[in-house]
C-alpha cells in the first residue's frame, strides 16, 4: 500500500513582506532610501517617504487581491505576441470568422 505524500506548507507560500510582495517592496524601499541618502536634503526626504507611503499603499492593495501579479504581468508581456487578436474602437461588428 502507498504511504500518503506530506505536501510541505513553507514550499506554497509566497514570499510576504507585511503583506506585500518581497521583491517589490524591497526595490521600492532601496530606491526611496537612495535616494534620500544621495540628496542629503529634509525636501528630498519628505517627498521620498510619500512616495514610499503611497507605493507601500499600492503593494498592499495588489497583495490583497493577487500575489502572483507581478509573474502574471511579466508573462502576460514576455507572451504578448502569441495572444488572438480582439475588436478594438474602430470595429465594424463584422463577421469574425468564416
Amino acid at each position: 500500500m502507498l504511504s500518503p505524500h506530506i505536501v510541505y506548507q513553507a514550499l506554497q507560500q509566497q514570499q510576504q513582506i507585511l503583506g506585500c510582495d518581497r521583491e517589490l517592496t524591497l526595490l521600492l524601499c532601496l530606491i526611496c532610501f537612495s535616494l534620500t541618502f544621495c540628496s542629503a536634503s529634509p525636501q528630498v526626504g519628505a517627498v521620498c517617504l510619500g512616495i514610499f507611503a503611497a507605493g507601500f499603499y499600492l503593494l498592499r492593495m495588489m497583495g490583497r487581491s493577487d500575489l502572483l501579479l507581478r509573474k502574471v504581468f511579466i508573462r502576460q508581456l514576455h507572451y504578448k505576441e502569441y495572444y488572438c487578436a480582439q475588436a478594438g474602437l474602430f470595429d465594424r461588428g463584422g463577421k469574425r470568422y468564416e
